[in-house]
């Protein structure tokens, strides 16, 4: 047999490059492969804590906790990104009241939203509701549960909701100390002298010739958070200035419809919403009985109706208390 040497050894160096690259490729996958599943937990990871995703409401960055004393309302300013934190001394047993509204015409946005949280010493929400400019939340704590330090979380829910103010009162004497474990001490104010509310007896008419109500009261059981009265009316039944005053907002109020805001002296506001239509401008002078606008239905309601407030030193009062 002739030798073959010379013709093989081409072709068998040419199978172990083959060889050699088929090698390399397996190589290559498998490396990939693991590579691939060490990897994907971590990037996994990453997604989960990307700082693109959207915050939680106890992410959002808070204000230093201020004092809120009973009975003396207490104001805030509220962004769209920023979360406000109050405190205060309670008692085991105690009942809470927190009522909240807004300022439209006066650094509120009349479109956002805010929610209001109930925080026990331990950190439980214990109760907590959402709200608008025109039905703010109202909470109500019937028995807290331990003595100690209580905070109220005031969040955008909606918009930067912009000035607000709070009110808390609570039943019985403040919450004394625990033994052994003291807590900060709570600011005390006097109690106001209310002369200068006394004094506005006779001071306003009815806003329209109707007296029924057709709707909610003030702090309507049914509806804590109405601050007005719902005065029976129909479409284009004359809207009149209760007193004399200056003209402060006449326009789009959110849920209040076309809203008119009159200012007066002492410190009062009345407000007049759902018009049907304005027919005053802001800046402009009114005197007791002019004509606001026409009754409507506009904003939040279901019916042609007037939605009255009063407000003293920027809180809301009841009405009915004040009318002839």
């Amino acid at each position: 047999m002739k030798p073959t040497g010379g013709r093989g050894g081409p072709l068998a160096l040419l199978m172990w490059a083959i060889l050699a690259a088929v090698l390399a490729a397996a190589a290559y996958l498998t490396g990939a492969g693991l590579a691939r599943r060490w990897m994907e937990p971590s990037l996994a990871r990453g997604w989960m804590e990307s700082p693109l995703a959207l915050p939680s409401e106890t992410q959002i960055p808070a204000h230093t906790a201020a004092w809120l004393v009973p009975g003396e309302p207490a104001e805030g300013t509220l962004g769209a990104e920023v979360r406000d934190e109050w405190q205060f001394r309670g008692r085991a047993g105690q009942s809470v009241t927190i009522e909240t509204w807004l300022h439209p015409g006066s650094g509120s946005n009349v479109e956002a939203e805010l929610a209001v949280h109930l925080v026990a010493p331990d950190g439980t929400v214990l109760t907590q509701e959402e709200g608008s400019v025109f039905l703010p939340p109202y909470l109500v704590g019937p028995h807290l549960p331990t003595t100690g330090l209580y905070r109220v979380r005031v969040v955008p829910a909606s918009g930067a909701p912009g000035r607000y103010s709070l009110l808390l009162t609570l039943s019985g004497a403040p919450a004394p100390a625990t033994p052994g474990t003291p807590l900060p001490q709570q600011p005390t104010v006097a109690a106001p002298s209310g002369h200068a509310i006394a004094a506005a007896q006779g001071q306003f008419q009815w806003p329209t010739t109707r007296r029924a109500i057709s709707g909610w009261t003030f702090h309507d059981p049914g509806n804590p958070g109405h601050i007005g009265l719902d005065i029976a009316a129909r479409m284009w039944d004359p809207i009149v200035a209760v007193a004399d005053g200056v003209v402060v907002f006449a326009e789009w109020g959110g849920g209040y419809g076309n809203l008119v805001i009159v200012e007066h002296d002492n410190g009062w506001r009345s407000y007049y919403a759902h018009l049907s239509e304005i027919v005053v401008k802001a800046g402009q002078e009114v005197r007791q009985g002019e004509l606001l606008g026409g009754a409507g239905s506009t904003g939040y309601s279901t019916g042609p109706h007037l939605h009255f407030e009063l407000r003293y030193q920027g809180r809301p009062v009841d009405p009915h208390v004040h009318l002839p």
